[in-house]
């Protein structure tokens, strides 16, 4: 019987996926994002959040079970062990983000960027705080008034926000707190997002280039 055989093969072969895969998921624990067609960051998005379970896990038999399947021991896995589990250590699960980038020139593939989030330089918080320091500029309303309007979790208290997108709205009490953030300390990054004229965006790293 074929019953539970159907996954996105890829067009690969079964040893030729899984070291594309030990690949992907290598280059997204060194670089925190990277960018690669969205079937592939689909697959890699599970193989992702089982070597970060191994990570928080952190007995001898984790870290055996993850250095059979990661490259590059000597950076991924002091990473795996050290920092990231640290950063998801109150996090039950999705440690990992899939950010749909459109079509590729050429063959038209979908493009996707997959990163772990709560990093620095996430994504959606990027656009976050973007969208806050454009609501402040255009004099719509406060930082301060937006987070007491979502605070006090009655209906259409995303509406009385004044921000457009209900999904960014939503995201600002989960920034505050995954983060631990105050008010303060999300008027302080806003702030300097606006300084530095859009924020330090680190280089997206490119997995479409690689040989995998």
């Amino acid at each position: 019987m074929h019953h539970g055989k159907h996954f996105r093969r890829l067009n690969r072969t079964m040893s030729h996926r899984k070291s594309m895969l030990r690949n992907l998921v290598t280059q997204l624990i060194q670089h925190d994002r990277i960018k690669t067609t969205l079937p592939k960051a689909r697959e890699l998005k599970a193989i992702a959040d089982q070597m970060i379970t191994l990570g928080k896990r952190g007995d001898l038999h984790a870290k055996v079970q993850a250095a059979s399947f990661l490259r590059e021991h000597e950076v991924t896995l002091p990473k795996l062990f050290g920092p990231l589990a640290e950063r998801f250590k109150s996090r039950k699960g999705g440690y990992t983000r899939i950010h749909k980038m459109g079509n590729r020139f050429g063959d038209n593939a979908p493009v996707a960027v997959i990163e772990l989030i709560d990093g620095p330089g996430d994504l959606k918080n990027q656009v976050l705080f973007k969208t806050l320091a454009r609501h402040e500029a255009a004099k719509s309303g406060s930082i301060k008034e937006i987070v007491e309007a979502l605070s006090t979790k009655e209906s259409g208290s995303v509406t009385s926000t004044g921000l457009k997108n209900k999904a960014i709205a939503r995201h600002v009490p989960k920034v505050l707190s995954s983060n631990k953030w105050e008010l303060a300390d999300l008027e302080r990054k806003v702030a300097e997002f606006s300084i530095q004229g859009g924020g330090k965006r680190g280089k997206i790293f490119d997995a479409t280039e690689t040989k995998a």
